[in-house]
């Protein structure tokens, strides 16, 4: 089985069994929806279904978009992503398939998740012209097209980094991606962090998958860090 990069306790196993029992009674219908409409609309040709997807996206994740850009007083940030992705649809779109072949996290598809969420991050920045930060919106829109991809935020960001879990300085030696300018800074060092994370959690046999590891981070800071 291998050794894991932290010691992963009984009570630790029962929390991650306990979380995925509460997840599946009260929340994964919602990310069924989600997951099916990406899936039944993949592509980014129309305007009104992009639009469907940033707003239900966005609003059901509280990705921050509702911080409305100095820079765009005329439309909502809604419309002005959603016009964003429409344009660079056929990239967008590309992006997207070359993902979809990889049926799991795992090595061939480390750089690949790290190059289109941080090439998608900079071109929302590059073109609302705003200090908005797409990584969290960015990070949640890709995974419910590719389930792999790991979903970022505050709360799964401060769990994963403590000191008792696995904290970028004491593990940074462990990343398995070495950094490139093409890649969001932050979601890169999370990325590392959740692979180890998510390695430990197969090791220990409790055959996640990207958005149950996701879960049972954003669990764990409201059951134990709040």
């Amino acid at each position: 089985m291998g050794m894991t990069f932290i010691t992963w306790k009984n009570s630790d196993k029962r929390d991650y069994r306990e979380a995925q029992k509460e997840r599946a009674k009260i929340y994964s219908k919602g990310d069924q929806v989600l997951y099916e409409m990406c899936g039944k609309w993949p592509n980014h040709e129309n305007l009104g279904i992009i639009q469907a997807k940033v707003r239900t996206i966005g609003r059901v994740y509280a990705t921050g978009l509702e911080r409305k850009s100095k820079k765009d007083k005329s439309k909502g940030i809604y419309e002005t992503v959603s016009e964003i992705l429409r344009k660079n649809g056929a990239l967008i779109d590309r992006e997207i398939k070359g993902l979809k072949k990889y049926g799991q996290l795992s090595k061939p598809s480390y750089q690949k998740i790290l190059f289109t969420h941080g090439n998608l991050v900079k071109l929302l920045r590059k073109e609302t012209k705003s200090k908005l930060n797409f990584r969290s919106f960015v990070s949640k829109y890709l995974h419910f097209h590719i389930p792999i991809v790991p979903i970022f935020d505050s709360q799964a960001s401060n769990t994963i980094n403590r000191p008792d879990w696995y904290p970028w300085k004491k593990f940074k030696k462990h990343a398995l991606i070495p950094m490139s300018k093409k890649y969001d800074p932050v979601y890169y060092k999370f990325f590392n962090q959740f692979l180890l994370y998510f390695c430990d959690l197969e090791k220990v046999k409790l055959h996640p998958s990207v958005r149950s590891a996701d879960w049972f981070l954003i669990w764990s800071a409201y059951k134990y860090y709040d």
